[in-house]
């Protein structure tokens, strides 16, 4: 699988991130340090835990992340929810959850076809 294979499979931006980061071999790089951050575990963390302003400050960091990476198929439901964290909403923040786990492991499961390259 090439990087834009997996940018299809994570529905994300490949053609923005490309522009920025200009060839495949930084992209990849970039993506792959991906599966080291902690930002989803701290998210369902404060989740568990009810706390809605740990839950913003880890929604935010994966929010930057994702539109950094140009993935934008995570991104937006991280981006629902960091709004109701922001505004206090826990509820509507957890009944995003799902659509934000679900993208999530999208994106992992394509960051992890591409790293067996």
């Amino acid at each position: 699988m090439n990087v834009k294979k997996c940018y299809e499979i994570m529905n994300g931006d490949y053609e923005d991130v490309k522009s920025r980061f200009l060839t495949d071999a930084r992209i990849r790089r970039f993506a792959l340090l991906f599966l080291r951050d902690g930002s989803m575990e701290d998210l369902r963390a404060a989740m568990l835990e009810k706390n809605c302003e740990k839950g913003f400050q880890a929604a935010h960091t994966l929010k930057g992340v994702c539109l950094n990476l140009g993935f934008t198929g995570l991104y937006a439901p991280v981006m629902r929810i960091t709004e109701m964290l922001r505004e206090g909403d826990f509820d509507s923040a957890a009944a995003e959850m799902p659509g934000v786990e679900t993208a999530y492991e999208s994106t992992v499961r394509g960051l992890r076809e591409l790293e067996q390259l």
